[in-house]
């Protein structure tokens, strides 16, 4: 039997984040509990993963029933752990009320991507609360929305959105944005500074707000994004396989999104203001249930006296998930499309990479390889990093790993900037 449409999924969850925002700390743990147990039970009975390894057990007394006390007992799944038991975490059936599945990657922004089927009420819940926070800001509602893709050419998956490549030039972007009379845009911080390096707020007149997203949002880049652009910037911390996680609220501080996922607070956490470890079950992951999940950031929670939306918690900052663009010697922006792992891997095997930029004229490609490679692979992979990029001087670097950075959050950036951002 099919699932309810996603229209009706849509104004149901508008009506009950809505209300929701506005409940209790009570209410709300209340409510976690439930959906948390729901999706055990799920997890357990229809997760190879899970029903395996049983490392759900605390969470069930001898007589079946649920217990959230036992919570803390459940090991932390690491995002390395989820690629390396990608297939086993897939669920053999879903719900009939959390709709149909599409399958998803995660952006491989920290290595190699993540596999996960979202469910529908996931996807629908993403843009629930995407509306919540403009309608938070006064830029509800959405005429005509962008985001990124991948794909060589532009492309409209439905009426009223455009998908802009990422891979051209940000001028061409600017243009393909103008042309479309685009009112919101979904991006990363760094290509939205992109725009504002060629382009000002008469290239894009219609354009009235940038919600920012996928990696830090750093003020003068905020700042600069605004002033060139004329709009306003919104952040949204978001990951592909987790959904929005908290939304900027009028204060500036983050809101986190309790509706739609289970953020675990440390007890000090608040009150020392030191970066707590991001461990977080998103509700409505049927499809592929990450229990007690832990994607590599860290964040800082805040003790600010709340007045409105009293219902969610607050985050001061997200420590880290700077990807930054990389710079051309005349100091423009770009993004190293050229350099992909499909064509270092035509050359030789390897495990990592990661581009660190130390001046304008200076990059370092820095490789894990599980053997030595032989002279003519040497001079292949120097021949190839030359031309992916002809402007810059690239040295390349075998490592035996790619070093943990817990002040950037994650395991490691593909792409890391040490250049320090103009004005």
């Amino acid at each position: 039997m099919a699932g309810p449409p996603a229209e009706i999924i849509f104004q149901q969850l508008t009506q009950a984040f809505e209300r929701s925002q506005d409940f209790s700390r009570a209410e709300i743990l209340r409510r976690q509990g439930k959906l948390l147990e729901r999706l055990a039970r799920h997890a357990v009975a229809h997760v190879p993963f899970y029903r395996d390894s049983k490392r759900l057990k605390s969470l069930f007394r001898s007589d079946g029933a649920f217990d959230l006390a036992g919570w803390n007992d459940v090991p932390i799944l690491t995002r390395n752990e989820a690629q390396e038991h990608e297939e086993a975490l897939q669920a053999h059936t879903v719900p009939n009320d959390m709709g149909g599945l599409e399958t998803r990657m995660t952006s491989g922004s920290t290595g190699t991507p993540l596999k996960f089927r979202e469910t529908l009420v996931q996807f629908v819940a993403s843009e629930v609360l995407l509306n919540r926070v403009l309608r938070w800001h006064g830029k509800w509602p959405i005429q005509r929305i962008a985001m990124s893709t991948f794909k060589a050419a532009p492309s409209r998956p439905a009426p009223g959105m455009l998908r802009v490549p990422s891979g051209i030039d940000f001028a061409e972007q600017v243009e393909i944005l103008r042309a479309a009379k685009t009112t919101h845009v979904v991006i990363l911080p760094s290509v939205a500074a992109g725009w504002a390096d060629v382009a000002g707020p008469d290239d894009l007149p219609d354009l009235t707000t940038v919600v920012a997203t996928g990696e830090v949002l750093r003020q003068d880049v905020r700042e600069k994004i605004e002033r060139r652009l004329n709009v306003k910037v919104i952040n949204l911390y978001s990951t592909s396989e987790l959904g929005p996680i908290a939304s900027e609220g009028p204060d500036g501080r983050l809101r986190v999104n309790e509706e739609n996922l289970f953020l675990e607070e440390p007890s000090a956490a608040r009150a020392s203001k030191a970066p707590a470890r991001l461990v977080v079950t998103p509700f409505y992951a049927f499809g592929t249930p990450l229990i007690r999940y832990a994607p590599g950031d860290f964040v800082r929670f805040s003790n600010a006296r709340v007045k409105q939306a009293v219902g969610l918690r607050r985050l001061d900052d997200v420590i880290g998930r700077h990807r930054n663009l990389l710079r051309q010697p005349d100091g423009s922006l770009f993004l190293p499309n050229q350099l992909r792992t499909l064509g270092l891997r035509t050359i030789l095997d390897h495990r990592e990479w990661q581009l660190v930029q130390t001046s304008l004229t200076d990059i370092t490609l820095r490789i894990v390889v599980p053997q030595p490679p032989s002279p003519q692979q040497w001079d292949a992979l120097q021949e190839y990093v030359k031309n992916s990029l002809p402007n810059h001087n690239t040295s390349v670097v075998i490592v035996d790993r790619i070093e943990n950075n817990i002040s950037s959050g994650k395991a490691y950036e593909m792409f890391l900037s040490l250049i320090d951002e103009p004005a």
